[in-house]
């Protein structure tokens, strides 16, 4: 039997949906679609953020009417953070004559399914290489056994001293060894997405809460490595590359998650070889909007980066570090343990 080929309409809901399955981290951060950067000039758009938006208050006469009242503008619109796609991730595979005439194979499942899977994982990847080389301002490194709880306290009340990152939409991201120290505390409470963000992987991650911000682990970060991030400390971008003209076949589309991605099919005479392929355009960009801190008008206004002779820092997220985590179980329990293996039953 020679190889089950998928329809071509339904080739690009397929793979979109075994590309999502994939994300977790960029799951968890700002997403951008890829019509935004149509004619963008250098691959490049500004993303506004929001929060910048502020007005004026003021106080009108009681009853009376002695005067008009005052209008104010609004400002801080005007400042964005530049997201650019600078990335084109594929996965690409040869069917040869053979595969193609004398071979039993499931195209979708067997060959569409891993090319989605590694793109998916690559991008994952990348937002990950993005969230260790950020410029944070704040981090601190921890002790293992030291009250979760406490953690969470001082990471949202550091987080907060910089009077950017908003309370609802921060979590914690945290490595294996980390986790297994924070569930034996009982500190955990129950944390419930309520659909927030809609991926199997990133419900499946969520062990519980503390101080009210929901706890993911992940097996990717570094067993004692944790974070404290918003889910506007980052910007992460995807567009499908157009289907060329020279491909026999091929299809391009977005899901309702923001996920795009492109797929084709040629046919390479040189090597007698049909070639599948999955792509991509990608861009990250962690968003750096330090404030002047001020008591007047420009407390709410970025930081000048010649002026501080510095690189504005991301304040929407920060870095914990663990020290001497790994095992939980204490001598005790090890003892126990070993009594168990020599007297089996």
């Amino acid at each position: 039997m020679a190889v089950i080929k998928a329809k071509q309409e339904k080739i690009v809901p397929f793979f979109l949906e075994m590309m999502q399955r994939q994300q977790f981290l960029s799951m968890l951060i700002m997403r951008y679609g890829g019509d935004n950067f149509r004619g963008a000039l250098g691959d490049t758009i500004t993303v506004r953020t929001g929060d910048r938006l502020t007005a004026k208050a003021r106080e009108y006469t009681w009853r009376t009417r002695p005067s008009p009242i005052v209008l104010d503008d609004i400002s801080g619109y005007e400042d964005g953070f530049p997201i650019k796609l600078d990335t084109h991730l594929y996965s690409a595979t040869g069917l040869t004559d053979e595969h193609m005439t004398l071979d039993e194979v499931e195209f979708a499942r067997e060959v569409l399914a891993p090319q989605a899977a590694a793109v998916g994982d690559e991008l994952n990847a990348r937002v990950l290489a993005a969230f260790r080389a950020a410029n944070w301002k704040r981090s601190f490194d921890v002790d293992a056994g030291t009250d979760p709880h406490r953690v969470a306290v001082e990471a949202n009340r550091l987080l907060s001293a910089d009077k950017v990152a908003p309370t609802s939409g921060r979590f914690f991201l945290i490595g294996s060894d980390v986790a297994a120290d924070w569930l034996v505390s009982d500190r955990l409470s129950k944390y419930d997405w309520n659909g927030q963000v809609g991926t199997p992987a990133v419900r499946s991650a969520t062990i519980g809460a503390l101080s009210n911000t929901p706890v993911l682990v992940n097996s990717e970060l570094a067993p004692d490595e944790a974070y404290l991030l918003h889910r506007q400390s980052f910007l992460v971008a995807n567009m499908a590359p157009v289907v060329p003209q020279g491909a026999v076949a091929g299809r391009t589309g977005i899901n309702a998650a923001g996920f795009a991605a492109r797929w084709i099919q040629d046919y390479d005479a040189a090597y007698l070889t049909d070639r599948s392929i999955v792509s991509t355009f990608a861009g990250i960009n962690e968003i750096r909007d330090e404030r002047k801190g001020g008591d007047g008008n420009d407390a709410r206004d970025l930081l000048d980066e010649t002026a501080a002779g510095r690189l504005r820092y991301n304040v929407r997220g920060l870095k914990i570090t663990y020290n001497g985590v790994g095992s939980v179980l204490s001598a005790t329990d090890t003892d126990a343990v070993a009594g168990n293996e020599a007297h089996p039953g």
